[in-house]
C-alpha cells in the first residue's frame, strides 16, 4: 500500500517546457514483486481481453448483415432519451471513442463541449459532428450555440442529414498541464453553464519509455487520472455553487438554461430538464488493463520502475477507484437540488436495466459516478499500442517477427476490435443508465462487471485522494469531502 512518502509532496521542476524522458532505464517491476502474482494479474487482463476479442468478432459479423436484418439485431440504445437542455463535456472528444460518444450525445439533443488540446483537430471534429449528425428530435430545432470567444470556446451548430440541428463546440484543454486544467475550469465558471455530464475520456497509452509532463509527473498518471481528478473536482465544486446560488435566488434545480439560448425539451419527455433535477453524471473511462495496476501501486509516479502496460494499468485502476470514491462522497453529501431519489441511500434505488431502454429514472436526478471499460476498440491510440508496444515486447523488435505481427493485426486482429461507434453505444449506458443502479460501479461491454478488488477499498481510495490533492495543490470542497 502506498504511503505519503511514496510520491513527493511537490512535483519536480521540469528541465524544459517539453515532455522529457528519464535518463536512466528503470526496472520493469518493483524489486521484490512476486513474479507469479505479476503473471496472474497481467494474465487475467490479457485473458479478459482475448474473450472480449471473440465477442467483438461476433458483433462485427452482425454488422455485416443486410440493413433490415441488422436493425433487428443491432439496436441503438437510449433513442428515447431527450437530452435537449443538457450540457455535456467530453475530454478527447475530437477522435476515437470520445468523438463517437460526443456525436451520440449531440444526436440526442445535448449541448456537447469537446475539450481538446489541439485547436485544429477540435475544430474539425466540431464541424464533422455538426455536418453529419442526424438529430433524434428534429421537431424542435435547437437555436445555435453562441460562440464564447472570451472563454476560449469555438462553437458550431449545423444540420445533419435531416431536419433539426445539433449543438457542439470546442474548448481548449491540455491534460498534460495542470495550469491548463485550471484555465479550463475558470473559463467554464465564467460562462455559467450547468454541467449534467462529464465524460473523462482523453488519455495516453503505454509510451515505451517513462515520460514526464512539464509538471514533472509521469505522463500516463497525470493525463489519464490526475488531471481528470483535478478537472472533476473543480467543475463539480463550481456546479454545486451554481446550484446553491440558483436555490437561493429561488430558481430551482439544475438550471433549464444551458447558457446557449437553448431551452429544455418537451415537458412530456422523461429526460427533459425540470426544477426537481440537480445531478451531474461523471463517467471515468477505465480499461480491462486496470487489473495489472496494483503491481505499480507502491510507486504511483513510476519513479522506481516502469513497464508501459503496467503503468497504463495503474492509471486506469486510479480512474476506476476515482469513480467508486466519488460515489461514496456523493452519498455522504447528497445535493439538496437532487430529486426525491436521494443519494443518501443509493442501494434502495438500484434496479435492473430495462430491455426497452426505459428512462423512467432520469440519469441526472442525482450526482453519480461510473467507471467503464469501453472495450478493445479500433482507434489510433490502440493501433499505436499494439504495433509499438506489441512489436517491441512480443517480437523483440526483430523485423520478420514485427512484420508477421503487423500482418496479424491487419487481419485477425482488426476483426477482434470494436468500432468507435460500437464503443459509443456502450458508453451511452454509462452516461444515461439509471444512477441508482450504476453509481460507483464498473461497466465492461456495457454491463456491470466486477472490477479489481482495489477499486472497492475505501482506505486505498482515501490514500489516492490524498496523493492527488498534494500533487495538484487542490483541496476538495466540503461537498466532496
Amino acid at each position: 500500500m502506498a504511503r505519503s512518502s511514496d510520491v513527493s509532496a511537490k512535483p519536480a521542476e521540469p528541465a524544459s517546457a517539453k515532455q522529457v524522458q528519464a535518463q536512466q532505464p528503470l526496472p520493469k517491476l518493483l524489486p521484490g514483486t512476486n513474479p507469479l502474482a505479476a503473471a496472474a494479474r497481467i494474465g487475467l487482463a490479457i485473458t479478459e481481453g482475448g474473450v472480449e476479442g471473440l465477442w467483438n468478432m461476433w458483433n462485427n459479423a452482425l454488422e455485416l448483415l443486410p440493413g433490415p436484418l441488422r436493425r433487428l439485431v443491432v439496436r441503438e440504445p437510449y433513442t428515447d432519451v431527450d437530452l435537449r437542455g443538457k450540457v455535456a463535456i467530453v475530454t478527447g472528444g475530437n477522435a476515437g471513442i470520445g468523438f463517437a460518444t460526443a456525436r451520440q450525445l449531440a444526436r440526442r439533443g445535448a449541448h456537447v463541449v469537446i475539450a481538446c488540446r489541439d485547436p485544429e483537430r477540435a475544430r474539425a471534429a466540431v464541424q464533422r459532428i455538426a455536418a453529419t449528425t442526424q438529430p433524434l428530435f428534429p421537431a424542435a430545432a435547437l437555436p445555435a450555440a453562441k460562440s464564447r470567444k472570451d472563454a476560449g470556446a469555438d462553437a458550431a451548430t449545423g444540420s445533419g442529414s435531416g431536419p433539426g440541428s445539433v449543438q457542439v463546440e470546442a474548448m481548449p484543454l491540455d491534460l498534460g498541464r495542470l495550469s491548463s486544467v485550471r484555465d479550463f475550469a475558470e473559463q467554464w465558471r465564467r460562462r455559467g453553464l450547468p454541467l449534467h455530464l462529464l465524460v473523462c475520456n482523453a488519455g495516453i497509452m503505454s509510451p515505451l519509455t517513462r515520460t514526464t509532463t512539464p509538471d514533472g509527473l509521469e505522463v500516463q498518471f497525470q493525463v489519464n487520472f490526475l488531471s481528470h481528478w483535478l478537472l472533476t473536482n473543480l467543475l463539480l465544486e463550481q456546479e454545486h455553487a451554481r446550484r446553491r446560488k440558483a436555490r437561493e435566488a429561488g430558481s430551482g434545480g439544475a438550471g433549464t438554461d444551458t447558457g446557449t439560448g437553448g431551452t429544455t425539451g418537451s415537458s412530456s419527455s422523461s429526460s427533459s430538464s425540470s426544477s426537481s433535477e440537480g445531478g451531474t453524471r461523471v463517467v471515468m473511462v477505465s480499461s480491462v488493463v486496470h487489473r495489472a495496476g496494483p503491481l505499480q501501486w507502491p510507486d504511483l509516479n513510476s519513479e522506481r520502475c516502469y513497464e508501459p502496460y503496467v503503468t497504463y494499468g495503474l492509471s486506469k485502476l486510479a480512474d476506476a477507484m476515482m469513480a467508486a470514491e466519488l460515489q461514496r462522497r456523493f452519498d455522504r453529501h447528497p445535493d439538496p437540488s437532487s430529486s426525491s431519489t436521494s443519494n443518501s441511500n443509493p442501494k434502495s434505488a438500484r434496479h435492473s436495466n430495462s430491455s426497452n431502454n426505459s428512462n423512467s429514472s432520469s440519469p441526472f436526478a442525482v450526482d453519480a459516478a461510473v467507471a467503464i471499460h469501453p472495450g478493445l476498440v479500433a482507434t489510433h491510440l490502440s493501433d499505436s499500442f499494439f504495433r509499438g508496444y506489441g512489436g517491441a515486447t512480443l517480437c523483440g523488435g526483430a523485423k520478420p517477427l514485427v512484420a508477421a505481427w503487423n500482418a496479424f493485426l491487419d487481419t485477425v486482429g482488426a476483426a477482434m476490435l470494436a468500432s468507435p461507434e460500437q464503443a459509443a453505444r456502450r458508453m451511452l449506458e454509462a452516461c444515461l443508465g439509471p444512477a441508482g443502479r450504476l453509481g460507483g460501479g464498473y461497466l465492461a461491454l456495457g454491463m456491470l462487471y466486477p472490477a479489481a478488488a482495489d477499486t472497492r477499498d475505501p482506505a486505498k481510495a482515501s490514500e489516492l485522494w490524498a496523493v492527488a490533492s498534494r500533487l495538484t495543490g487542490h483541496t476538495p470542497a466540503p461537498s466532496l469531502s
